[in-house]
């Protein structure tokens, strides 16, 4: 499983936490150990707590959750020098279409440990953890047991990993569609490089303009197919169509000319 570190500037400059992360394959727990320290000052070294704290995280009660989807991020966050309980961040953000560190902001805490899910069907292998530590940590203060595999990014946050290796969507379709007439719109999943993945994965449809007989529809082999009507549109306007994911919409959308 990877694990992707990142000194990120957006977290408080005197607050600093060691992490030290087990994966247990054969019980698939995920095991955060943490420290915390603060500091007055920007020379001061952090003298860490003596006390251990510990989080819990049983990957196969994980995907009993409703909320385990593809295109999914968990995230464990410091508030109140604890980490509190596994929330999704994606579901935590939808309603006021926050970005992560908006929402990070606004709730007071600080996201520490994501545990990132590309595909719904995902084996354990292929979910992967991403880690703010403080701008200023050592590479000492952030360790591994198991089968994790520790690398060290330049990216400013953990959102920017999150966004490179979560899966993306592309639509295609015909640039126009008769009045009151029919089209196809393609559905293709993709990674970061619009290199195709193919995969099963449930996408989420929103008919801005137009009407769609479905709102969702699964790909097979990484792609899909839906019609699309231009019922009651007149020539020279528009079909438009968004798509996203279960927790994460219009990912992408595509608009055809009603000639």
């Amino acid at each position: 499983m990877k694990v992707i570190a990142v000194r990120n500037a957006l977290l408080h400059s005197y607050a600093f936490h060691q992490l030290h992360i087990t994966h247990d394959k054969a019980s698939r727990l995920l095991i955060a150990r943490y420290r915390l320290a603060r500091t007055s000052h920007s020379d001061e070294l952090p003298v860490f707590d003596a006390e251990e704290k510990e989080v819990r995280v049983d990957l196969s009660a994980l995907r009993n959750r409703p909320d385990w989807c593809d295109h999914q991020c968990y995230f464990l966050a410091l508030k109140e020098e604890r980490l509190g309980p596994l929330f999704s961040l994606f579901v935590a953000t939808l309603p006021a279409r926050l970005a992560a560190t908006e929402f990070a902001t606004m709730s007071q805490q600080s996201l520490i440990l994501g545990i990132n899910v590309p595909f719904a069907d995902a084996t354990d292998d292929e979910l992967f953890l991403t880690v703010n530590m403080n701008q200023r940590c050592r590479d000492a203060d952030i360790s591994l047991d198991g089968d994790l595999d520790l690398e060290w990014s330049q990216a400013a946050s953990s959102g920017t990993h999150r966004t490179l290796l979560l899966p993306h969507l592309r639509l295609s379709a015909p640039s126009t569609i008769a009045a009151d007439g029919q089209a196809t719109i393609t559905i293709q999943l993709e990674d970061a490089a619009e290199q195709p993945i193919e995969r099963q994965a449930t996408v989420y449809l929103e008919a801005v303009s137009g009407v769609l007989p479905r709102a969702r529809v699964t790909t097979i082999q990484g792609t899909a197919a839906v019609p699309v009507f231009a019922t009651g549109l007149s020539p020279g306007e528009q079909v438009r169509i968004k798509a996203g994911w279960k927790y994460f919409p219009g990912v992408d959308d595509i608009s055809l000319e009603v000639v």
